[in-house]
Order: structure tokens, then C-alpha cells, then sequence
């Protein structure tokens, strides 16, 4: 359980940002140990190339992992057969949609290979024997021809019923955020349950369990937007206060969804090898908590936007940005409670101006 934001500034630029629970033991278990978002470009080719993109993953960790993982390998591969390392001949690596279009290959690999290897420890069979009817033991021929066995075999390739022996494969979806010197930031969309990846057209995309919350929060940011507007440019720092509020209305109504933030931010204007910036330290968590702040009305829209703009985009260290927050914040005691848990905020803020 979990959420994965997307989001899209302009043509050069746009973020990601997503928690970091992980639930296990039929969802008994949770703790605050997932990354989920991992660039998935070796700094040698973003370096070389100005290709900085990363992917976001819900469902199965393991099977996420193994996505990010063979992503990453593959991509290392690739470099090697173009041989750009040694002679750099080429000026161009791949597109964003290039890379989308092999993980959608290596998804297809990864479903086959796991489904096979279910088959086999059930029926001794793969799927390409149930196609063409029959498998080898040995060097007999053993014809499939039981039709209990070939439905189950069927379900189990096609997810019908929603098999749930395969549950573990099939509920993952995925996020490739990237940017790409020829064709600009692109999102793409992956899913594992309908087998199929496409281009995000909206400016955001969001996956995992917060989704529903998250697309709420998303569509009332974007509505409020030109057509002009989210087709050329969102303002950065009050597409990151969105993204960042959705996440945080994530946490709090959705299960398997919490722990401190990971935000990626990709933005193409950089030099290359500082086109992909994470921020998963306490300066991501200090985010999260100015957002709801002023979403909460304990703070300005300016106190926000500044903050958020210094721990994002400003490289401002956590202990000046939170003493700067505090300095700059009238109602500190409401703001010191507030992030440590109290409520209701409205019984605070009127007590504190009944005071003054």
C-alpha cells in the first residue's frame, strides 16, 4: 500500500514525490521502509547525455524493486552496445518514450518468467506448453488435455477472477518521470492488471492506495488553471505545495500510506549530472508539515510558498529553514502543537488571538 505523485511543470521540469510505508503479513505489519522512487539512469550516461528519469512503483515491493533494478541494468547494457562510453560517437542516448517503451518489454519478460515458473511448480508446465498443448517429460510427450487444469493455467496467465495466487504480480503499477534533451519532461503510466503503459497526458498521474484522495487534491489544484497554463507552465513552488498536499491528504485518509517523504525533482535547465535531485532527508518530512501548516491556516500562503521554495529549490539546510519558519510564524505555540499532533487547530488559533 502506498502513493506515487507525478507531476509536470513545464517542458523542462516536474517532480515526484511519494511515502515511504510498506505493509506486510496480509497488511497486519507496517513499517517505514520503502523507496519506492529510484532514478534508474547511471550518473555516467546522465552525465554524458543530459537523460535524467526516475520510476515510481506500487504493489509489490519486491516486484518493484526488480522493475528499478533491471530497468537500471538494462539501460547500462544499452550504453555498452552503442559503445558511448568509450567512443562517443553518439550525441544521443534514448528518449523518455524509448525507455518507457523497454520497461514495457521488460514488464512483459518479468510477467511471463513469473507466471512460468508458478506453472511449472504447479503442473510442470510454462505457458508457450498450455499454447501449444502439450509439454516434454524427459523424452516423453505428456499431452495437457484436463480442462480443471487448463482454466486454473488460463487464470493464472490472464489474471481472471483475479487469480490470487498471482495477486503479488499483477496489482503492481508504475511511474517513469523523466526528462530528455530532445523530447523534454515526459510521465508515463504502467499497468500490470490491464498489461498496458501509456503517455500521461494531465500534468499529474498518482498511484497505490492514496490515489483516490490524491486525485481530488490534484484535480482542485488544476482546475483552478488555464488550459494555457497546464499545457506551457505551472508555477514550480505552487505545484510542489499541490503535490506535496496530495500526499499529505494521502497519509491521512488512506491506509498503508505514511512515514517521511521522498521527493524527486528533475529539471532539464540544470547541468546534467544535476538534472535528478532527491530530497528524502528531514527537509522532506519539514515540507510535509509547512504544507498541512498552512493548509491548517497557521501560517501565510507566503510563510508556505517561501519555505517549501528554500528546501526544494533552494538548497536551504533544514535547521535555517525551520528557524527562519518559526522567526517569521505569529503563532508559534499553534504551530509548535500543531506539528506535534494536537487538535482540533481551530480551538488553538482562537486562544492564541484571545490572548494577544
Amino acid at each position: 500500500m502506498t502513493v506515487v505523485n507525478a507531476i509536470r511543470f513545464d517542458e523542462f521540469s516536474g517532480a515526484m514525490v511519494c511515502d515511504e510505508q510498506v505493509s506486510w503479513g496480509d497488511m497486519s505489519r507496517k513499517g517505514d521502509v520503502g523507496d519506492k522512487i529510484q532514478s534508474i539512469i547511471p550518473p555516467e550516461i546522465q552525465k554524458r547525455y543530459g537523460v535524467a528519469a526516475a520510476y515510481g512503483g506500487s504493489g509489490t515491493s519486491s516486484i518493484s524493486e526488480e522493475i528499478k533494478t533491471r530497468s537500471y541494468r538494462f539501460l547500462e547494457d544499452e550504453a555498452e552496445n552503442r559503445k558511448i562510453r568509450i567512443s562517443g560517437k553518439s550525441d544521443q542516448f534514448l528518449t523518455i518514450r524509448d525507455i518507457a517503451d523497454r520497461i514495457f518489454t521488460l514488464l512483459s519478460s518479468m510477467k511471463r518468467n513469473h507466471v512460468d515458473d508458478y506453472l511449472v511448480h504447479q503442473y510442470g508446465f510454462k505457458g508457450t506448453d498450455l499454447i501449444r498443448g502439450y509439454y516434454m517429460s524427459g523424452d516423453s510427450k505428456v499431452e495437457i488435455n484436463q480442462k480443471e487444469i487448463i482454466d486454473d493455467a488460463q487464470a493464472a496467465m490472464s489474471w481472471k477472477g483475479r487469480y490470487p495466487n498471482l495477486g503479488f504480480l499483477y496489482v503492481n503499477r508504475g511511474i517513469l518521470s523523466g526528462y530528455e534533451p530532445q523530447e523534454g519532461f515526459r510521465i508515463y503510466y504502467f499497468n500490470m492488471m490491464t498489461f498496458s503503459y501509456e503517455p500521461v497526458q494531465a500534468a499529474f498521474q498518482s498511484i497505490g492506495s492514496g490515489q483516490d484522495t490524491s486525485d481530488l487534491a490534484f484535480a482542485d489544484f488544476l482546475s483552478t488553471k488555464t488550459l494555457q497554463e497546464r499545457r506551457v507552465k505551472l508555477d514550480p513552488v505552487e505545484s510542489m505545495m499541490s503535490i506535496i498536499h496530495a500526499t499529505n491528504l494521502a497519509c491521512r485518509n488512506n491506509i498503508g500510506v505514511g512515514g517521511y517523504y521522498n521527493i524527486t525533482v528533475i529539471d532539464g535547465r540544470k547541468s546534467n549530472s544535476e538534472r535528478l535531485l532527491e530530497i528524502t532527508d528531514e527537509r522532506a518530512k519539514l515540507a510535509s508539515e509547512v504544507v498541512g501548516a498552512y493548509k491548517g491556516e497557521i501560517i501565510t500562503k507566503k510563510m508556505a510558498f517561501d519555505t517549501v521554495g528554500d528546501l526544494v529549490f533552494g538548497n536551504v539546510p533544514f535547521d535555517r529553514a525551520e528557524r527562519k519558519l518559526f522567526q517569521r510564524c505569529r503563532n508559534r505555540t499553534a504551530l509548535s502543537r500543531y506539528l506535534r499532533g494536537y487538535k482540533p487547530v481551530e480551538k488553538l488559533l482562537a486562544k492564541e488571538s484571545k490572548n494577544k
